[in-house]
């Protein structure tokens, strides 16, 4: 059964328990079951004009200090959505007297312009509920109105951590000639359908659901109601969302005109790719043009969160977001002879893939694809570090929606799903220098996913910086860095990063009368540097010592072939040199969870824990 019906049952039972519980918040931390109680309805109506009307009501009653986080109210609105009206309350539960009236006035209002933004309208208008005597209760209500609707909330109807939804209600309005579709998620019964005076109201009603767990709850299992359009128009551009090829045709029609670049910014492209044969050479040299002189600026005005600017704007004002970037890119490739299609991606490295079967806006980034005789090349036009034709794990594997004349279509994005593109292989040869200290030579080699942060570490900080990256990631303890050589390599299609270091390390084995005790340090993977479920991570060490030395334990090699690892390990000693090979290959199915991969690197951890007693 899904969690909504966990959360229901558990309402349920606490229902009958809501005075004892208020008392319990207040006198006794321990046994507080949950911080606050709610009943909160939205009302989501398109009219005729193609406008999104969206009514919040909440009535918030605060148990404890925990829950006047609660009660705090956030009203977000930009150049097409206005706020039509607020009004709000705070009442003393016990004596039901009135503590405070709320106009639109008395919340506060910021702009929310990022910091990586130079144009955005968007702002936010918000209150924050400060008390020390409980309950209380702060209910309130406020509409908006959106000009067009291109895009609707989505409801859902759970609430906070330890908050009681005594009741959630959706009422989705609309004219009866103007059809609206939605995608119900872990909601089993049917909505209720009404129709009056021309117009169509779908009701959802969801009572008593509370979240007791600190667990972030899994994306899949939360119930909600997706909503979006057939017909729509923003701004005067109008298409059908029934289909991914409606939608697509409306992002081009927003698209035309917008790849024309100036006698400029043509010359210049024939300069860069005079003389170069192959297509790959001149996206590779353009995109490296790209990386190298124009910056990321979040543009963010009205309908300029889909519309991208003119690439003639771009190479002038020499800065762009993703929709301006790729767009610039796209139109330097037209010009050198080479097609290229707008793709719409939901970026993240944590996010889901979009509800393929429900054509909607469930996009946040746009990229750049490159169709190309043997293969594609995706180009992430954001990044001033990645290689031509790899996406990394901010976009990869995933259905993306490719922009072309005929409209929209789905594909996926590579999945790089093999260890090629995330490889680690250390190389270290260790000097024992006596009382324990040692010096380390050593050459880190990083391939594909492995190498993406030191590709973004040697291109934004300073020398200072990247040392103090390389001490966090050695974790060596008691180290000292004497010397350092990073060199990244970002020109071949799978990114490398090779580290060279020499360290000083105060403790690094254990010498008694009659051995020596050494415990391999290798490096700290991990379960987000399995980033596409592949890795191959090698360690070879050679440990050095002044003294004639004997192995006492650790001759055994070590095949194994598990179920999401294979493992090889090899040590032997000659002419006083101890040798270690190790070879880790991981092989995780795409629908691992993170707990599987956590306790496979346990394993792995305890297979290299083995200390190796050296015989005096």
């Amino acid at each position: 059964m899904k969690l909504l019906f966990k959360w229901a049952l558990l309402g349920s039972l606490f229902s009958l328990f809501f005075y004892k519980s208020e008392v319990l918040a207040q006198t006794d931390k321990k046994l507080v079951l949950f911080n606050s109680r709610v009943v909160k309805t939205l009302d989501v109506e398109l009219t005729p004009d193609f406008e999104v009307l969206e009514t919040v009501k909440k009535k918030v009653t605060v148990l404890n200090k925990d829950g006047l986080e609660d009660g705090l109210i956030t009203i977000f609105y930009n150049d097409l959505i206005s706020i039509e009206d607020f009004s709000g309350v705070i009442t003393d539960k016990e004596s039901g007297k009135t503590i405070e009236k709320l106009k639109l006035k008395d919340l506060n209002d910021v702009s929310l312009i990022s910091d990586y933004s130079v144009f955005e309208d968007s702002r936010l208008k918000y209150f924050e509920l400060h008390a020390g005597k409980f309950p209380l209760e702060i209910e309130f209500e406020y509409t908006t109105k959106k000009r067009g609707n291109m895009s609707f909330p989505t409801w859902r109807p759970e609430g906070n951590k330890k908050q009681l939804v005594e009741k959630a209600e959706l009422n989705l309005i609309y004219p009866e000639n103007m059809e609206v579709r939605y995608l119900v998620k872990n909601i089993d019964h049917e909505a209720q359908e009404t129709k009056a005076e021309g117009k169509v109201q779908m009701h959802w009603e969801l009572e008593n659901l509370i979240e007791l767990s600190d667990d972030k709850p899994d994306e899949d299992s939360i119930a909600m109601v997706k909503i979006a359009p057939k017909d729509f128009t923003m701004e005067g551009y109008s298409s059908n969302m029934e289909t991914w090829g409606g939608f697509g045709n409306w992002i081009y029609q927003l698209n035309q005109g917008k790849d024309d670049l100036s006698p400029e910014a043509k010359a210049k492209v024939a300069e860069l790719t005079e003389g170069l044969k192959s297509e790959l050479e001149k996206i590779q040299i353009l995109y490296k043009y790209m990386q190298d002189n124009y910056r990321y600026v979040s543009i963010q005005l009205g309908i300029g969160g889909f519309m991208p600017m003119y690439a003639t704007e771009v190479f002038e004002a020499k800065y762009g977001d993703c929709k301006a970037l790729s767009m610039f890119m796209n139109a330097m490739l037209k010009e050198a002879g080479i097609n290229a299609n707008y793709v719409l991606v939901n970026a993240g490295s944590d996010e889901k893939d979009i509800d393929v079967d429900f054509p909607s806006n469930q996009f946040n980034h746009a990229i750049l694809q490159v169709p190309m005789e043997q293969d594609t090349v995706w180009l992430e036009c954001t990044s001033s570090t990645l290689p031509a034709g790899f996406l990394g794990d901010f976009t990869m594997d995933r259905h993306v929606l490719v922009i072309t004349e005929e409209g929209g279509k789905l594909v996926k994005t590579p999945a790089y799903q093999s260890d090629d593109y995330n490889q680690i292989k250390n190389n270290s040869k260790i000097e024992l220098l006596g009382q324990g200290m040692a010096r380390i030579k050593q050459t880190k080699e990083m391939t594909g996913f492995a190498a993406q942060t030191y590709l973004a570490v040697q291109h934004h900080l300073n020398e200072k910086e990247v040392e103090k990256h390389i001490y966090y990631d050695l974790d060596f303890s008691g180290a000292h860095i004497e010397k350092f050589d990073l060199n990244v390599d970002n020109q071949q299609i799978v990114p490398k990063a090779i580290l060279n270091h020499e360290t000083f390390l105060q403790q690094f084995y254990q010498s008694t009368s009659k051995r020596l005790i050494i415990k391999p340090s290798y490096q700290t993977i991990k379960a987000d540097d399995i980033l596409n479920f592949n890795m191959h991570w090698e360690e070879n060490i050679e440990i050095a010592s002044p003294e004639e030395m004997e192995l006492e334990s650790g001759e055994v090699d070590l095949d194994l072939v598990e179920d999401y690892f294979d493992y090889k390990k090899h040590q032997v000693l000659e002419n006083n040199l101890l040798k270690i090979a190790r070879v880790v290959k991981f092989h995780f199915p795409e629908d691992v969870n993170e707990e599987t991969i956590t306790k496979t690197l346990k394993q792995i951890e305890k297979l290299d824990d083995q200390p190796i007693f050296l015989k005096k």
